[in-house]
């Protein structure tokens, strides 16, 4: 409750901020934007190491394999980055940027899946009569 107290009170001080600096400069509400994305970013991301450990025990205990907890793992991951990166672009006003962004991530997400599937197919046949 105190996490999310303390990033509800440094958004609205960052949003008071950029919209401060935007009146005076625009880029440099911009920047302070990015700025205040990346610390909320890195904020969030430090308390991802209790999130990845649980779901570790839990798939050892569901029988998932290690490999297949990462790749879930490194997907989440990869959704999540490529999400902030989209919203930064948007934040800057590149929403054509934003945009193709966000296609790669979906594009390399899906890539990334192929492994995935493979083990998911092979369970499923396994489970076949």
């Amino acid at each position: 409750m105190n996490e999310a107290l303390r990033v509800a009170g440094f958004s609205a001080a960052a949003a008071m901020l950029c919209f401060t600096l935007r009146a005076a400069n625009r880029q440099a509400g911009a920047a302070a934007a990015m700025a205040a994305g990346l610390m909320l970013f890195f904020a969030a991301v430090s308390q991802l190491s209790m999130v990845t450990e649980t779901m570790q025990s839990l798939s050892r205990q569901a029988g998932v394999g290690d490999e297949t907890m990462r790749l879930l793992l490194k997907l989440i991951a990869m959704a999540y980055i490529t999400e902030f990166s989209a919203q930064a672009c948007r934040d800057a006003g590149e929403e054509g940027l934003a945009s193709k962004a966000s296609l790669c991530g979906k594009m390399l997400l899906m890539a990334q899946t192929l492994p995935l599937i493979s083990e998911i197919s092979r369970l499923t046949l396994a489970l076949a009569p």
